[in-house]
């Protein structure tokens, strides 16, 4: 009787094991099978840009990808996931951000459903274990366009080709993991926007100051010349009745705002305790940071162009005790912001 005993139990058991196995997965779906391919449905002809910060959505579209279906009801035994992109466009190095081709415009792609499914999600991902209420397919691409530079562009993106898979684990196929496609071809559309510059430049590549050759003597004294400049910017792509800021910081070998040090300090040749005082016109020291970028001053608007300036002056100082004549050059590097 022991012996038997025992072999129930064994058999008990057994049982339990075949029957997890044979409903593994994820059942027929209520509303049918997706088509495969699934074909993304056209972007719209234009897209307006709004103003949004670098890093921010400028714009959103969700257009179909083939139909609702789904609602597959699963045990937890097996995965979904959408499978890695295949693209015309460059990655961005962001998980679903690309480049639009079109300078200051990034485009973020995203899949979510109809049902069940309204947050989305950015191939590739897998999702295990998948248990509770009904799963459906991810018929809605959304495209988020996104700021990435200072100067925003306009016109037409160039076409791209996108695709991308459905997979579930299934209890109903062979392979058990049933696998859907979603593809899009000569995908494009043309930006507009009347919200951001499409570039600022200084029409010169580079700005020299002739500091001249003061004696040691009169840097000694504070009695060394000041010396104005100026860098003039011309913005595209924008023509507002308020004028945007455009602001401008600096960078070099610095050790505080306004001070910069010489080329090779401390090389032979090259003049010791000394420096180059940089300030504004209104006498505010020459930012080494972009927190504390100043703003240029408006000049002039012309067709699709506003026109700033920023005025500035120079003049060399002493930074300790030694002073001693020598080679004085110095180099700096301004950065504008705009928008």
């Amino acid at each position: 009787m022991k012996t038997l005993r025992q072999v129930g139990l064994l058999a008990l058991t057994l049982g339990c094991i075949v029957g997890s196995s044979a409903y593994a997965g994820c059942i027929a779906p209520i509303d049918g099978t997706p088509a495969n391919p699934s074909i993304i449905a056209s972007l719209p002809a234009v897209t307006t840009l709004n103003y949004a910060p670098i890093g921010g959505v400028m714009a959103s579209h969700e257009v179909a990808a083939g139909r609702l279906s789904g609602g597959w009801s699963c045990d937890g035994q097996g995965a979904l996931g959408m499978t890695g992109v295949t693209t015309s466009l460059a990655s961005r190095g962001s998980q679903g951000l690309y480049d639009s081709g079109i300078p200051g415009v990034g485009i973020r792609i995203g899949h979510r459903g109809t049902r069940n499914w309204n947050t989305p999600l950015y191939p590739p991902f897998t999702t295990t274990k998948v248990v509770g209420g009904l799963f459906y397919f991810p018929n809605i691409v959304r495209m988020d366009f996104v700021r990435t530079g200072m100067g925003v562009g306009k016109g037409d993106m160039p076409s791209f080709n996108y695709k991308t898979s459905y997979f579930i684990d299934t209890n109903y196929t062979t392979p058990a993991r049933a696998v859907y496609a979603i593809e899009g071809t000569s995908l494009t559309t043309k930006f507009e926007h009347n919200a951001f510059f499409t570039t600022c430049y200084t029409p010169k590549s580079s700005t020299e100051v002739n500091m001249r050759r003061p004696a040691i003597e009169q840097v000694k004294r504070g009695s060394v010349q000041e010396f104005p400049f100026a860098l003039d910017v011309v913005c595209n792509g924008l023509n507002p009745t308020v004028k945007p800021a455009v602001k401008v910081y600096f960078e070099g070998n610095s050790v505080r705002d306004g001070v910069l040090n010489l080329n090779g300090v401390g090389q032979p040749g090259v003049a010791k305790g000394v420096a180059i005082s940089l300030a504004n016109d209104k006498g505010v020291a020459l930012p080494f940071s972009k927190a504390k970028a100043v703003a240029l001053d408006w000049q002039a608007s012309g067709p699709g162009t506003e026109m700033y300036r920023f005025a500035g002056k120079a003049r060399y100082v002493t930074t300790g005790a030694e002073v001693a004549a020598g080679k004085a050059d110095a180099t700096l590097t301004y950065v504008l912001e705009y928008n």
